[in-house]
């Protein structure tokens, strides 16, 4: 019995998929084959997600935001409203804010900060559905140093 158990525990540490989570507030960090995400929900089911795949150079880097069940319309703006700044940032083709275009890596970048240091969050589509987020915990959980984009994994290194 204890060598079946020995056994499932080093499966379960080599098969890939996902990490043990961590959870500070209401924002969590988990790894799942090979991307880290941290995310947070509100208590309508809402969800706010940052994608990181350091090496992934397409749809490695990204921000998903889901309201009401649904991902904002693609070829559409988002508003994210942090602290009474709003900033509107591109939808891609598939209802993702990437980070694959040299603004939308400066953005990404500029989110990332404001995540850490700002005290609310609230995401608008297009068509004004509305989310409002906690941003309790989410400098325990988002690194200081910015995921590499999208943009900036596409450039040649020196």
């Amino acid at each position: 019995m204890n060598r079946r158990l020995c056994i499932a525990i080093f499966a379960a540490m080599i098969l890939p998929g996902t990490a043990a989570a961590e959870t500070a507030g209401k924002w969590n960090s988990g790894e799942i084959n090979g991307f880290t995400r941290y995310w947070t929900t509100n208590n309508e089911g809402a969800n706010f997600v940052i994608w990181c795949h350091p090496e992934r150079r397409i749809n490695g880097t990204l921000l998903q935001v889901e309201i009401g069940g649904r991902l904002p319309k693609p070829k559409t703006r988002i508003k994210v409203i942090m602290d009474r700044e709003i900033l509107e940032l591109p939808v891609n083709d598939h209802g993702y804010i990437d980070s694959g275009c040299p603004t939308c890596s400066d953005s990404f970048g500029y989110v990332w900060h404001k995540l850490r240091s700002s005290h609310t969050l609230a995401v608008k589509y297009h068509d004004d559905s509305y989310a409002g987020f906690s941003l309790r915990g989410a400098q325990e959980i988002i690194p200081g140093p910015v995921c590499p984009t999208d943009w900036q994994k596409s450039r040649p290194r020196s």
